[in-house]
């Protein structure tokens, strides 16, 4: 840094050295604010004295030397901030003390450096005192012979709050005279109008430029002119009467550009002397415009009602704050709330007593609101399991009053975190998920689903499901959108493709859904299975071959009957192979294996254990559930079907099979699809008729339905199996079939 050796700084300063006999020599140079004397010679004065006498400036004097080294400061500069440069180590450490805030300690540092120490310029800066007052101190520098400075500061805090309180007030000024629905014409002494807001522009309909060159008096009759003047004169003939405010209100008719206006004027000088002041304000309102105002107040006054009818109707929590910070009033919500409960105790007490969480937001954002007329949204939200949450907005409705609307979001809170670990789950569930509407149509899947299929979720979603089985006709996506729109589950082993055409052997379980007592679609669960070798015709062979064994004869007097049933028994076999013949081609292996044990089993169940003509029907009805129930993983013995009804009814030999493979089919067609529900799956009911016969009715239990995977052919083989018994099989409900049959067994023929 390169300071002239020989220039005296702008400001008062000392410099202090050794003189003859321990005298101080001293040069000062005057400043704009404190002129102090100029000495061309050193003086014989005691450094005690110096120093006594600087202690007495009305102002604090630092001398720095050319390396920022501390060579006096008064007492004037310790006591006002507090602590002295010395006792920080230097001026940097000293106003480092003064700015707590990071941000605003370098700035008043880089400021130092930059502006008063290199360029000797004057600085104000805000800084906190030892007792933690903020003051505005402004620093004057300086530049000495030898490179140092000499420093002055002052105290202008009151100066700069003056200077802002009139800066402030101008501007308040300003805009209540621009924005007011009052015409305001501002006049000087002699009468001539310096200025006019847009509301008198609008009334006199005259430009601001053509007023400007015009009087006030121009404006007006002369009478209400000349009268107005006067008792504007008078205003300043009587005693001055501090308490009362000098204001003359007249009607007068204002001279606009189209016509004359009978108006209310209503003088108001400007300034509190006895004298007549230089500037005066004149304010007009329209006679008819008066009735219109009182109108207004009493559309106000109806609207005001409707604001506090609207106050007490939302579900929402209202209260109005003072700009201390206290509850001036409030609105609870219609509906009280656990996690606050606010009463008349919360009137005229502070935010921060009744509700500290809201008391710390409210005094976080005041100002931004009152001051900066923001509205501020933000949220309050409690930790733990119990945690609450609120949705606060902070409005400012005049007078410094804030209005906070206090929202409860707990609940919602709770249904976004609950649908969040629903969402996670479901998504990230290995598990292949698919989830349908009550038409059968794919509304939504997973990923493990998306990857199963092969396809991502967009392309999943909009498909119909039955799409995905081979052979997909009419009746499977009937099934399917009953299964979706039921209730309980329900379980299909047909196969499957995925969208590159590939067989996925799997089961799919049916969850039907529902909300409020009405179906919401359902979920589909996918289980990998084993795949099983397909029945070959060979093994069909052998199986016949086994099953056409002819038990062993009691006694040699019984050969011809064993060998007529015998041949019967052959027919029978015949009769069951000939049955596969009309399933659809792709029928997956398990399916295939469960339907050719279940009808192999109902025909074995269907051959006498002795050598009588007949079976008895109700005891063969509870060996094929046994065998029914081993074979779907029920287990036998388990009262899945409830057999009723009259126990001494009996079939021939020739007409016993095709009946018992006819019931099997109906068991096959509850038990063999998982469709969950309270008691049994299925009832069966035996009821003998007068002419021989008898009626047979199967309904499925709670919840439960007949569930075909290809209707045409099931029902084909229902049709084929009643024609040998020559019975008849019908719905007892023609609109809802799947929901319970009658098959009625003609008497027997021998």
């Amino acid at each position: 840094m390169n300071h002239p050796s020989n220039v005296f700084g702008a400001s008062g300063g000392v410099i202090f050295g050794p003189g003859a006999g321990g005298a101080v020599a001293a040069e000062a140079a005057g400043t704009s604010h404190h002129q102090a004397p100029v000495f061309s010679a050193p003086l014989s004065v005691a450094s005690s004295e110096w120093r006594a006498i600087l202690d007495q400036l009305p102002y604090g004097l630092i001398v720095l030397g050319p390396g920022q080294e501390l060579r006096h400061e008064n007492g004037t500069c310790r006591q006002l901030l507090g602590y002295g440069v010395g006792e920080k180590g230097g001026v940097e450490g000293w106003l480092a003390a003064f700015c707590p805030d990071r941000n605003h300690r370098d700035k008043v540092i880089n400021s130092w450096r930059e502006h008063i120490w290199r360029n000797q310029l004057t600085r104000t800066f805000t800084l906190k005192t030892a007792d933690q007052k903020l003051k505005e101190i402004e620093f004057r520098s300086s530049l000495l012979r030898d490179g140092g400075i000499t420093l002055t500061i002052e105290d202008v805090t009151e100066t700069r709050r003056t200077e802002e309180t009139l800066r402030h007030g101008k501007l308040k000024f300003r805009a209540l005279f621009s924005h007011t629905e009052t015409g305001t014409v501002l006049v000087d002494r002699t009468g001539r109008i310096i200025d006019a807001n847009p509301a008198f522009l609008s009334l006199a309909g005259i430009s601001l430029k053509n007023l400007r060159l015009a009087s006030l008096a121009e404006l007006l009759h002369p009478n209400d002119a000349a009268e107005l003047t006067g008792a504007g004169d008078a205003l300043f003939c009587l005693e001055p009467d501090h308490g009362a405010a000098k204001v003359v209100t007249r009607d007068v008719w204002l001279r606009t550009s189209k016509a004359e206006k009978r108006t209310r004027v209503s003088y108001c000088p400007i300034g509190e002397g006895p004298e007549r002041p230089t500037m005066s304000i004149y304010l007009f309102t329209p006679l008819d415009g008066i009735s219109t105002n009182e109108k207004l107040t009493a559309r106000l006054r109806v609207v005001s009602t409707k604001a506090q009818a609207l106050l007490h109707a939302v579900s929402d929590l209202i209260l109005l704050i003072e700009p201390d910070g206290t509850v001036a009033d409030f609105a609870p919500p219609p509906r009280a709330w656990d996690e606050l409960i606010p009463d008349d105790s919360w009137r005229g007490q502070p935010t921060a007593t009744v509700w500290p969480v809201f008391g710390n937001l409210l005094r976080q954002c005041q100002d931004q609101v009152t001051t900066r007329g923001k509205t501020i949204h933000a949220d309050i939200r409690g930790p733990g399991d119990d945690a609450f949450e609120f949705a606060v907005a902070l409005s400012p409705c005049g007078d410094g009053q804030i209005l906070a609307v206090i929202r409860n979001h707990t609940e919602m809170r709770a249904l976004r975190e609950r649908d969040f670990w629903q969402s996670s789950s479901f998504a990230r569930c290995p598990m292949p998920i698919v989830m349908l509407d009550n038409h059968g149509m794919v509304s939504g899947a997973n990923l493990a689903a998306s990857e199963f299929l092969g396809l991502d979720g967009a392309e999943i979603c909009g498909q119909d499901f039955a799409d995905y089985y081979d052979g997909g006709d009419d009746s499977l996506r009937e099934a399917i959108a009953c299964a979706a729109s039921g209730m309980g589950r329900w379980t299909s082993h047909r196969p499957m493709r995925n969208a590159r055409g590939e067989n996925l052997h799997t089961t799919a379980d049916f969850l039907a859904l529902e909300h409020e007592g009405k179906p919401r679609g359902a979920l589909v669960f996918f289980e990998r299975r084993p795949v099983l070798p397909e029945v070959k015709e060979e093994t069909k062979a052998v199986a016949a071959a086994v099953m056409s064994i002819p038990p062993a004869s009691a006694a040699s007097q019984f050969v011809t009957n064993n060998e007529r049933r015998q041949h019967g028994f052959r027919n029978q076999l015949q009769l069951v192979t000939s049955l596969f013949s009309l399933e659809p081609q792709g029928v997956a292996a398990r399916d295939a294996f469960l339907r050719w044990q279940i009808r192999l089993r109902s025909m074995a169940q269907a051959c006498p254990y002795d050598q009588s003509d007949n079976v008895e029907v109700f005891p063969l009805l509870r060996r094929l559930a046994d065998e029914v129930c081993s074979l779907i993983g029920r287990g036998p013995g388990r009262k899945e079907i409830i057999i009723t009804g009259s126990e001494d009814l009996a079939l021939d030999i020739q007409t016993v099979t095709p009946f018992s493979l006819l019931i099997g089919e109906l068991m096959r067609l509850v038990l063999a699809t998982r469709q969950h529900g309270p008691g049994p799956e299925l009832y069966i009911n035996l009821r003998p008729d007068f002419d021989g016969g008898f009626q047979l009715t199967v309904r499925p239990g709670t919840y439960r339905q007949f569930v075909f995977t290809d209707r045409d052919t099931e029902v084909e083989i229902l049709e084929l199996l009643t024609e040998q018994i020559r019975g008849r099989l019908e719905a007892a409900d023609q609109e809802n079939p799947v929901m319970e049959w009658v098959l009625m067994v003609p008497p027997s023929n021998r």
